[in-house]
């Protein structure tokens, strides 16, 4: 009897569903025909190594996850590489990405694949709020969540970085801010706290 109970057991735990984690992040309003997200722009409970941003862990099971992150207004990430490809999915505000040597506008209900091997930079124009999905995941506040790189890795081969909202280029050793453009994604411009 005690060895067709230990079987049950294991055959019981087996079959057992595993447990959905569900993270409320957001308040939605469900109508007929649409739905509509309520994204508070406000910081969040964890700061984000080495930058003005602050996060929230959402979930994980350690290879993929997904995080809610805020930038604020006026500031952004530096230049930088990171393990394996983001999706970032923007939630909240306006801000800007910097990939090969553009300067790229983003907006609330926009979604973009980051390759991680490519230098790059996300900055804030009002309050920016995003969804970041990557593998593998990375906590919020991890020292080696990003790699910074030179600001002239994010330039185009030809030397050019140009502002696709200012439509103006700068060519190296020159910057963006140089030509009174706001999206500069350098260290100076990305870390202040306001332009």
């Amino acid at each position: 009897m005690l060895t067709t109970h230990a079987h049950r057991s294991a055959a019981t735990t087996a079959d057992a569903p595993q447990r959905l984690n569900i993270v409320d992040w957001a308040t939605s309003l469900v109508g007929d025909g649409s739905t509509r997200l309520d994204i508070d722009h406000g910081p969040r409970p964890v700061d984000v190594h080495g930058s003005p941003a602050t996060g929230q862990a959402l979930v994980t099971n350690g290879s993929v996850g997904a995080d809610v992150i805020r930038l604020p207004a006026g500031t952004g990430f530096v230049p930088h590489t990171h393990p394996g490809h983001h999706i970032l999915i923007v939630v909240g505000g306006e801000g800007t990405i910097t990939y090969d040597g553009r300067v790229y506008p983003t907006r609330a209900g926009q979604v973009y694949l980051v390759e991680g091997e490519v230098p790059h930079a996300v900055g804030a124009v009002t309050d920016h709020v995003i969804v970041a999905v990557g593998s593998p995941h990375k906590e919020i506040d991890a020292e080696d969540r990003m790699a910074p790189v030179p600001y002239e890795e994010v330039i185009a081969p030809d030397g050019d970085l140009t502002c696709l909202i200012c439509d103006v280029s700068a060519v190296v050793p020159e910057r963006l801010h140089g030509l009174d453009c706001p999206h500069c994604p350098c260290r100076d411009c990305a870390t202040r706290t306001t332009r």
